[in-house]
């Protein structure tokens, strides 16, 4: 959903894809260069005494939505940011074809840290006032200082293991479950060792079937729930955090608020406050977890039961 604007912007989408990368002056493999995950991965050999990254990149827009429409001075600035460091600069693209924009990004490795986000935004006079945004890439790029591969670092996971056996779990070791997070991942922790939760969850009987569901969508609620919690606190402004925090945002913000836009949701996070919403977030969590289906199928499944089971 595209945010309302008090003037005429793009309706069609604006698409930015890098096309080269050089680290001093030295072209890096087109495998580093991730288009599916838009992400680019800038460890190279394990060569860390690099000063300048350029990267190459082209932006496309509806030609024929930019002719039909009322814009004027047309231009596409490429901008970038990286939280750690509080970086924010542009760069002015050139437009060769209509609705069509290359250049040059660089980077200096004194200015960053670890993830650089490269987005972009198409400016244009508008009702006689100049630079108004009329478009902003949906899906910005990546840039990972620190990752060997391109690849987000927005990974969620799920393992078993012995709380009591294991050093970082020992303090809830009678728990069934715990959810434990870094920058790089997201886990949920299954504890094999609390008795019966394994045999229920794996069980392969159809009639355990409505139990095994309405348990793991209760766990899901959980992880859901805490995983929101933990990425809402990681909320700047209107900055979408990185990685799997925001990956878990942009899944559950439409069903907390689902009259708004992506970018105006994540303002009712700052300005309501995580306490604020969490009736939201738990209406959230259980449509993500498919709640209402699998307590349903269990609720019947008790129904069926006669008295000799009761």
């Amino acid at each position: 959903m595209k945010r309302i604007m008090p003037y005429q912007v793009l309706a069609g989408e604006v698409s930015m894809t890098v096309r080269e990368v050089r680290l001093d002056d030295v072209e890096l493999p087109y495998s580093m260069i991730s288009e599916p995950d838009r992400t680019v991965a800038l460890h190279l050999l394990g060569r860390e005494d690099w000063n300048v990254v350029r990267l190459t990149l082209e932006a496309n827009a509806p030609r024929h939505e930019l002719d039909a429409g009322p814009w004027l001075g047309l231009a596409f600035l490429a901008t970038v940011s990286e939280r750690r460091t509080n970086t924010h600069s542009a760069v002015k693209l050139m437009m060769g074809q209509p609705g069509e924009w290359t250049g040059e990004v660089e980077l200096h490795r004194e200015d960053h840290f670890g993830r650089i986000r490269i987005g972009g935004q198409l400016i244009a006079t508008v009702d006689d006032v100049p630079a108004r945004v009329i478009a902003t890439i949906a899906q910005p790029w990546t840039v990972d200082l620190q990752g060997g591969v391109a690849a987000r670092r927005e990974s969620i996971q799920t393992r078993w293991v012995d709380f009591a056996n294991d050093p970082q779990l020992t303090w809830c070791k009678s728990d069934p479950w715990a959810v434990t997070t870094t920058d790089e991942t997201a886990t949920l922790n299954l504890n094999s060792g609390f008795d019966g939760l394994r045999v229920v969850l794996e069980s392969p009987k159809a009639a355990e079937r409505p139990m095994r569901e309405a348990l793991a969508a209760q766990i899901a609620v959980d992880m859901w729930t805490a995983l929101f919690n933990e990425a809402a606190h990681h909320v700047d402004g209107d900055e979408w955090p990185e990685g799997w925090r925001g990956l878990v945002l942009r899944r559950m913000l439409p069903d907390l608020f689902p009259d708004h836009s992506p970018d105006d949701a994540l303002r009712e996070i700052v300005n309501q406050g995580v306490g604020g919403i969490q009736t939201r977030v738990l209406h959230a969590a259980a449509k993500q977890a498919r709640m209402p289906r699998s307590l349903g199928g269990f609720i019947r499944s008790l129904h069926k039961k006669g008295p000799e089971d009761e």
